[in-house]
Protein backbone atom coordinates (compact mmCIF):
# COMPACT_ATOMS: atom_id res chain seq x y z
CA UNK A 1 0.00 0.00 0.00
CA UNK A 2 1.38 3.41 -0.97
CA UNK A 3 1.87 6.20 1.58
CA UNK A 4 -0.90 8.17 -0.14
CA UNK A 5 -3.38 5.32 0.29
CA UNK A 6 -2.30 4.90 3.92
CA UNK A 7 -2.95 8.59 4.55
CA UNK A 8 -6.36 8.42 2.88
CA UNK A 9 -7.30 5.33 4.90
CA UNK A 10 -6.20 7.02 8.13
CA UNK A 11 -8.43 10.02 7.37
CA UNK A 12 -11.40 7.75 6.59
CA UNK A 13 -10.92 6.08 9.98
CA UNK A 14 -10.66 9.54 11.58
CA UNK A 15 -13.90 10.69 9.97
CA UNK A 16 -15.79 7.57 11.06
CA UNK A 17 -14.51 7.73 14.66
CA UNK A 18 -15.12 11.48 14.93
CA UNK A 19 -18.68 10.93 13.71
CA UNK A 20 -19.48 8.78 16.77
CA UNK A 21 -19.64 11.78 19.10
CA UNK A 22 -23.34 12.55 18.61
CA UNK A 23 -24.75 9.13 19.38
CA UNK A 24 -22.40 8.58 22.32
CA UNK A 25 -23.13 11.91 23.99
CA UNK A 26 -26.88 11.38 23.64
CA UNK A 27 -26.60 8.43 26.02
CA UNK A 28 -24.68 10.33 28.72
CA UNK A 29 -27.12 12.16 30.97
CA UNK A 30 -24.51 14.47 32.47
CA UNK A 31 -23.96 18.19 32.37
CA UNK A 32 -22.07 18.90 29.09
CA UNK A 33 -19.15 20.41 30.99
CA UNK A 34 -18.55 17.12 32.81
CA UNK A 35 -18.75 15.24 29.50
CA UNK A 36 -16.24 17.45 27.68
CA UNK A 37 -13.96 17.61 30.72
CA UNK A 38 -14.05 13.87 31.35
CA UNK A 39 -13.33 13.23 27.69
CA UNK A 40 -10.48 15.71 27.88
CA UNK A 41 -8.69 13.66 30.53
CA UNK A 42 -8.25 10.75 28.15
CA UNK A 43 -7.91 12.63 24.86
CA UNK A 44 -5.15 14.85 26.33
CA UNK A 45 -3.26 11.76 27.50
CA UNK A 46 -3.53 10.01 24.12
CA UNK A 47 -2.50 13.09 22.12
CA UNK A 48 0.41 13.76 24.51
CA UNK A 49 1.66 10.17 24.20
CA UNK A 50 1.39 10.38 20.42
CA UNK A 51 3.29 13.67 20.45
CA UNK A 52 6.13 12.19 22.51
CA UNK A 53 6.29 9.10 20.28
CA UNK A 54 6.68 11.43 17.29
CA UNK A 55 9.63 13.11 18.97
CA UNK A 56 8.01 16.48 19.71
CA UNK A 57 8.44 18.37 22.99
CA UNK A 58 5.63 20.22 24.73
CA UNK A 59 5.92 23.91 23.86
CA UNK A 60 4.15 26.65 25.80
CA UNK A 61 4.07 29.82 23.71
CA UNK A 62 1.62 32.56 22.77
CA UNK A 63 0.56 30.60 19.69
CA UNK A 64 0.15 27.24 21.43
CA UNK A 65 -1.82 28.93 24.23
CA UNK A 66 -3.97 30.60 21.57
CA UNK A 67 -4.73 27.22 19.98
CA UNK A 68 -5.46 25.83 23.44
CA UNK A 69 -7.98 28.59 24.18
CA UNK A 70 -9.72 28.21 20.81
CA UNK A 71 -9.79 24.40 21.18
CA UNK A 72 -11.28 24.79 24.67
CA UNK A 73 -14.05 27.16 23.55
CA UNK A 74 -14.79 25.19 20.38
CA UNK A 75 -15.26 21.89 22.20
CA UNK A 76 -17.22 23.31 25.14
CA UNK A 77 -19.67 24.97 22.75
CA UNK A 78 -19.92 21.90 20.50
CA UNK A 79 -20.56 19.37 23.28
CA UNK A 80 -23.08 21.72 24.90
CA UNK A 81 -24.82 22.19 21.54
CA UNK A 82 -25.31 18.41 21.29
CA UNK A 83 -27.33 18.58 24.49
CA UNK A 84 -29.64 21.36 23.32
CA UNK A 85 -30.17 20.69 19.62
CA UNK A 86 -30.00 17.74 17.25
CA UNK A 87 -26.66 16.09 16.51
CA UNK A 88 -27.13 16.99 12.85
CA UNK A 89 -27.58 20.67 13.67
CA UNK A 90 -24.59 20.70 16.01
CA UNK A 91 -22.09 19.09 13.65
CA UNK A 92 -23.18 20.81 10.42
CA UNK A 93 -23.33 24.28 11.99
CA UNK A 94 -19.87 23.70 13.44
CA UNK A 95 -18.62 23.02 9.92
CA UNK A 96 -19.38 26.64 9.02
CA UNK A 97 -15.86 27.34 10.35
CA UNK A 98 -14.30 28.21 6.95
CA UNK A 99 -17.06 30.78 6.41
CA UNK A 100 -16.04 32.62 9.58
CA UNK A 101 -12.44 32.62 8.40
CA UNK A 102 -13.59 34.37 5.22
CA UNK A 103 -15.73 36.86 7.15
CA UNK A 104 -12.87 37.72 9.53
CA UNK A 105 -10.54 38.03 6.54
CA UNK A 106 -12.88 40.47 4.82
CA UNK A 107 -13.98 42.68 7.72
CA UNK A 108 -10.98 42.62 10.06
CA UNK A 109 -8.01 41.96 7.80
CA UNK A 110 -9.62 44.06 5.01
CA UNK A 111 -8.88 41.51 2.27
CA UNK A 112 -11.19 41.61 -0.71
CA UNK A 113 -12.97 38.30 -1.16
CA UNK A 114 -12.93 36.52 -4.48
CA UNK A 115 -16.27 35.87 -6.19
CA UNK A 116 -16.42 32.19 -5.26
CA UNK A 117 -15.63 33.10 -1.64
CA UNK A 118 -18.52 35.56 -1.56
CA UNK A 119 -20.84 32.87 -2.97
CA UNK A 120 -19.59 30.43 -0.31
CA UNK A 121 -20.32 32.90 2.50
CA UNK A 122 -23.84 33.71 1.31
CA UNK A 123 -24.73 30.06 0.60
CA UNK A 124 -23.56 28.99 4.05
CA UNK A 125 -25.25 31.93 5.79
CA UNK A 126 -28.52 31.09 4.04
CA UNK A 127 -28.07 27.50 5.22
CA UNK A 128 -27.60 28.76 8.79
CA UNK A 129 -30.81 30.81 8.52
CA UNK A 130 -32.70 27.66 7.48
CA UNK A 131 -31.43 25.88 10.61
CA UNK A 132 -32.71 28.69 12.81
CA UNK A 133 -36.06 28.75 10.97
CA UNK A 134 -36.34 25.03 11.73
CA UNK A 135 -35.90 25.60 15.49
CA UNK A 136 -37.02 29.07 16.50
CA UNK A 137 -37.50 28.74 20.25
CA UNK A 138 -36.40 27.01 23.42
CA UNK A 139 -33.43 24.67 23.75
CA UNK A 140 -33.19 24.09 20.00
CA UNK A 141 -32.49 27.78 19.35
CA UNK A 142 -29.92 27.93 22.15
CA UNK A 143 -28.24 24.77 20.85
CA UNK A 144 -28.01 26.22 17.35
CA UNK A 145 -26.41 29.39 18.72
CA UNK A 146 -23.85 27.28 20.59
CA UNK A 147 -23.12 25.25 17.44
CA UNK A 148 -22.54 28.37 15.33
CA UNK A 149 -20.34 29.77 18.11
CA UNK A 150 -18.37 26.54 18.02
CA UNK A 151 -17.90 27.00 14.28
CA UNK A 152 -16.66 30.55 14.89
CA UNK A 153 -13.99 29.42 17.35
CA UNK A 154 -12.97 26.54 15.11
CA UNK A 155 -12.67 28.93 12.17
CA UNK A 156 -10.37 31.27 14.10
CA UNK A 157 -8.38 28.22 15.16
CA UNK A 158 -7.99 27.30 11.47
CA UNK A 159 -6.66 30.79 10.76
CA UNK A 160 -4.17 30.65 13.64
CA UNK A 161 -2.88 27.16 12.90
CA UNK A 162 -2.33 28.18 9.29
CA UNK A 163 0.26 30.67 10.57
CA UNK A 164 2.15 28.09 12.66
CA UNK A 165 4.85 26.18 10.82
CA UNK A 166 6.12 24.28 13.87
CA UNK A 167 4.23 20.96 14.15
CA UNK A 168 5.30 20.55 17.78
CA UNK A 169 3.91 23.96 18.70
CA UNK A 170 0.61 23.18 16.98
CA UNK A 171 0.20 19.79 18.65
CA UNK A 172 1.22 21.31 21.99
CA UNK A 173 -1.74 23.66 21.65
CA UNK A 174 -4.03 20.64 21.32
CA UNK A 175 -2.54 18.97 24.39
CA UNK A 176 -2.87 22.17 26.42
CA UNK A 177 -6.44 22.72 25.25
CA UNK A 178 -7.61 19.22 26.12
CA UNK A 179 -5.78 19.38 29.45
CA UNK A 180 -7.54 22.68 30.24
CA UNK A 181 -10.87 20.98 29.50
CA UNK A 182 -10.08 18.30 32.07
CA UNK A 183 -8.85 20.71 34.76
CA UNK A 184 -11.59 23.34 34.40
CA UNK A 185 -14.68 21.50 33.17
CA UNK A 186 -14.60 18.35 35.31
CA UNK A 187 -15.06 20.13 38.67
CA UNK A 188 -17.58 22.62 37.23
CA UNK A 189 -19.56 19.90 35.47
CA UNK A 190 -19.51 17.70 38.57
CA UNK A 191 -21.24 20.45 40.57
CA UNK A 192 -24.13 20.66 38.10
CA UNK A 193 -24.55 16.91 37.50
CA UNK A 194 -26.78 14.67 39.58
CA UNK A 195 -24.25 12.42 41.31
CA UNK A 196 -26.67 9.50 41.13
CA UNK A 197 -26.19 9.56 37.33
CA UNK A 198 -22.42 9.02 37.57
CA UNK A 199 -22.55 5.27 37.04
CA UNK A 200 -20.38 2.75 35.20
CA UNK A 201 -22.06 3.04 31.76
CA UNK A 202 -21.64 6.82 31.28
CA UNK A 203 -18.10 6.62 32.65
CA UNK A 204 -17.27 3.93 30.06
CA UNK A 205 -18.84 6.06 27.32
CA UNK A 206 -16.77 9.08 28.35
CA UNK A 207 -13.62 6.93 28.25
CA UNK A 208 -14.68 5.80 24.76
CA UNK A 209 -15.13 9.44 23.71
CA UNK A 210 -11.71 10.41 25.04
CA UNK A 211 -9.71 7.46 23.73
CA UNK A 212 -11.49 6.14 20.62
CA UNK A 213 -13.50 9.12 19.40
CA UNK A 214 -10.88 11.84 20.02
CA UNK A 215 -7.45 10.58 21.10
CA UNK A 216 -6.82 7.89 18.47
CA UNK A 217 -8.25 9.89 15.52
CA UNK A 218 -6.14 12.94 16.38
CA UNK A 219 -3.05 10.73 16.51
CA UNK A 220 -3.91 9.24 13.10
CA UNK A 221 -4.67 12.72 11.78
CA UNK A 222 -1.20 13.91 12.71
CA UNK A 223 0.33 11.09 10.65
CA UNK A 224 -2.11 11.43 7.73
CA UNK A 225 -1.32 15.12 7.19
CA UNK A 226 2.28 14.17 6.41
CA UNK A 227 1.16 11.70 3.71
CA UNK A 228 -1.65 13.45 1.82
CA UNK A 229 -2.55 17.00 0.83
CA UNK A 230 -4.54 19.44 2.92
CA UNK A 231 -7.32 19.37 0.33
CA UNK A 232 -7.65 15.60 0.66
CA UNK A 233 -7.64 15.89 4.44
CA UNK A 234 -10.40 18.51 4.37
CA UNK A 235 -12.57 16.61 1.90
CA UNK A 236 -12.23 13.20 3.55
CA UNK A 237 -12.97 14.73 6.96
CA UNK A 238 -16.40 15.72 5.60
CA UNK A 239 -17.33 12.11 6.39
CA UNK A 240 -17.92 13.35 9.93
CA UNK A 241 -20.84 15.77 9.38
CA UNK A 242 -22.44 13.28 6.99
CA UNK A 243 -22.23 10.17 9.18
CA UNK A 244 -22.83 11.82 12.57
CA UNK A 245 -26.56 12.57 12.05
CA UNK A 246 -27.05 9.22 10.26
CA UNK A 247 -25.83 7.27 13.32
CA UNK A 248 -28.08 9.33 15.60
CA UNK A 249 -31.10 8.90 13.32
CA UNK A 250 -30.60 5.12 13.04
CA UNK A 251 -29.84 4.42 16.70
CA UNK A 252 -31.44 7.27 18.64
CA UNK A 253 -34.29 8.14 16.26
CA UNK A 254 -33.40 11.82 16.16
CA UNK A 255 -34.15 13.32 12.74
CA UNK A 256 -33.63 16.99 11.81
CA UNK A 257 -36.43 18.98 10.21
CA UNK A 258 -36.83 19.57 6.48
CA UNK A 259 -35.41 23.12 6.59
CA UNK A 260 -32.39 21.90 8.54
CA UNK A 261 -31.77 19.16 5.95
CA UNK A 262 -31.80 21.73 3.13
CA UNK A 263 -29.52 23.96 5.19
CA UNK A 264 -27.14 21.04 5.75
CA UNK A 265 -26.90 20.38 2.02
CA UNK A 266 -26.17 24.08 1.39
CA UNK A 267 -23.49 24.35 4.08
CA UNK A 268 -21.70 21.07 3.35
CA UNK A 269 -21.94 21.64 -0.40
CA UNK A 270 -20.61 25.20 -0.08
CA UNK A 271 -17.67 24.11 2.09
CA UNK A 272 -16.73 21.23 -0.22
CA UNK A 273 -16.95 23.45 -3.32
CA UNK A 274 -14.94 26.19 -1.61
CA UNK A 275 -12.22 23.72 -0.58
CA UNK A 276 -11.84 22.38 -4.12
CA UNK A 277 -11.94 25.76 -5.89
CA UNK A 278 -9.63 27.42 -3.36
CA UNK A 279 -7.08 24.63 -3.81
CA UNK A 280 -7.14 25.02 -7.59
CA UNK A 281 -6.72 28.78 -7.33
CA UNK A 282 -4.09 29.07 -4.60
CA UNK A 283 -2.02 25.89 -4.18
CA UNK A 284 0.97 25.27 -6.43
CA UNK A 285 1.25 21.59 -7.45
CA UNK A 286 4.33 20.97 -5.33
CA UNK A 287 2.97 22.62 -2.17
CA UNK A 288 0.15 20.61 -0.65
CA UNK A 289 1.13 20.28 2.97
CA UNK A 290 -1.77 20.61 5.40
CA UNK A 291 -1.46 23.15 8.20
CA UNK A 292 -5.00 23.07 9.57
CA UNK A 293 -6.51 21.10 12.38
CA UNK A 294 -9.73 19.34 11.49
CA UNK A 295 -12.69 19.42 13.95
CA UNK A 296 -12.85 15.93 15.22
CA UNK A 297 -15.54 16.43 17.74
Amino acid sequence: MTDKRKGELMMVVCGVLWSMSGITMKYINWNPLLIVGGRGIFSAAIIFISMKMSGYKLKVSKKSIGIAFLTFMNLVCFVSANKYTTAANAIVLQYTAPVFVLIVTAFILKRKLRSFEVITVFAALFGIVLFFMDQVSGNGLFGNILAVTSGFFMGIMYALTGEIKDDGERISGLVLGHTALAIICVPLGYIFTDHAEITLLPIMLVVFLGVVQMGIPYSLYGRATALISGVEVSLISMIEPILNPIWVALIYGEVPGSRALIGAVLIIGAVIAYTIIDAKNTLPPESENNTEISSGE
